[in-house]
């Protein structure tokens, strides 16, 4: 029989571009469109670039590895905003482009994962998790090497921001948080939980990470990957896939008939649809005013 374990069971973004970004939508790996479109004027819209140019904030003779790294020369400035940054982390062979948010508590915050609209397509094979995909203005998943690689290099906690249909918005927030490299499929090390959405994390400790094509999790019964639709850290099978099918909630009847889609069981259960999410990293030693 069945556990109920194994059932399944943008954020407003004020933003300025650092002057190192390049022109244009950066993309990870070809999105795939949806027509799904959840677009408002309230807290979720994407980032408009071309309003972002001139922000001088950035030192380029400095080598980020994180979004923390920018954040003394922003408070030292008085001039504290949401920015795009290249990082090159410590373990990484590569820049590559993140969204920083300097707003949220306290701020510092390098994004992994951003949901708001329905318009990228999250049901990948293992190379799109591994290498990322999306735009960093906009949806995305950064990619499994990049998170690994960044939270290898210090101590990072995880904060998770949540949004219902009604306009509630929710945190789960995380002491401890890392990726393990490919060798260990991206094994996930989660802890420390405080917040007000509820811990729906802790159940997926230790997990490693499964996609369409990869199978990781230790359900007897299903691929988790493939019946979820998403790329995840599976167990048997989740309480929470931040990475599911995006539903406007007319479109949603329920996991019997639709399937599940994005849900955080511990805030909303196992059949409402999330309409944003945001997941982002920091040092834990982390200190805002400096």
């Amino acid at each position: 029989m069945t556990s109920s374990m194994e059932r399944k069971t943008g954020l407003t973004f004020s933003l300025v571009t650092v002057i190192l970004l390049a022109a244009g939508s950066v993309t990870f790996s070809a999105g795939i469109p949806q027509p799904r479109v959840g677009q408002d004027e309230t807290l979720n819209h994407p980032v408009n670039v071309d309003d972002m140019r001139h922000c001088d904030c950035v030192d380029p003779n400095i080598g980020y590895k994180d979004c923390a790294d920018l954040y003394p020369q922003l408070f030292s400035a008085d001039t504290v905003q949401d920015v795009l940054l290249f990082i090159k982390p410590e373990s990484s062979t590569d820049q590559f482009d993140v969204y920083c948010d300097m707003t949220t508590d306290g701020g510092g915050w390098t994004v992994i994962q951003r949901r708001f609209e329905g318009k990228l397509n999250f049901d990948r094979n293992w190379v799109d998790y591994q290498n990322g995909f999306g735009r960093v203005e906009g949806e995305l998943w950064l990619g499994l090497d990049k998170i690994s690689n960044l939270t290898s290099q210090n101590s990072y906690e995880l904060y998770v921001e949540l949004e219902d249909w009604e306009g509630n918005v929710a945190h789960a927030k995380y002491d401890t948080f890392s990726v393990g490299d490919e060798s260990t499929d991206y094994t996930l090390t989660i802890g420390g939980y405080s917040g007000d959405a509820g811990d729906s994390m802790e159940y997926h400790n230790g997990m490693k990470f499964s996609a369409r094509n990869k199978d990781n999790d230790r359900s007897g019964s299903w691929h988790c990957a493939q019946k979820d639709s998403a790329g995840w850290w599976y167990k048997r099978c989740a309480i929470t896939v931040l990475n599911g099918p995006y539903f406007q909630p007319e479109e949603y009847h329920g996991s019997s008939d639709t399937g599940y889609g994005i849900f955080w069981q511990r805030w909303k259960g196992w059949n409402y649809v999330l309409k944003a999410t945001k997941m982002m990293v920091r040092p834990q030693n982390f200190v805002r005013n400096l």
